[in-house]
């Protein structure tokens, strides 16, 4: 069976694409599930939401560091850019462009 691998690409796919990958992926998943035991269907389906909880964490992760970042907040909540001019900022209270509290 032939295996879709979207970091291999060259360009992402259109949405069309995406859409027939998608698709395709569903009818082999259908098709595989129809093979297996009600006790194997089970565990592939408490397998596939442990995946599917896991992958939304991972994404909520990238989320909130997407807002820090565009907060211009870092892990220790200092920020790295001034939010009133968005000059760099290397630590202190002020901003050293344009004196702002940070």
């Amino acid at each position: 069976m032939e295996t879709f691998d979207i970091h291999n690409m060259p360009k992402p796919p259109s949405p069309e694409e995406m859409a027939e990958l998608l698709e395709k992926a569903q009818k082999e998943y259908l098709a595989a599930m129809e093979k297996l035991t009600p006790e194997e269907r089970a565990q592939a389906e408490m397998r596939r939401q442990k995946i599917i909880e896991e992958e939304n964490r991972r994404l909520q992760n990238i989320v909130n560091d997407a807002a820090k970042v565009a907060a211009g907040i870092t892990s220790d909540r200092t920020p790295k850019f001034c939010t009133n001019c968005g000059a760099p900022v290397s630590g202190g209270k002020f901003c050293t462009n344009c004196g702002s509290p940070l």
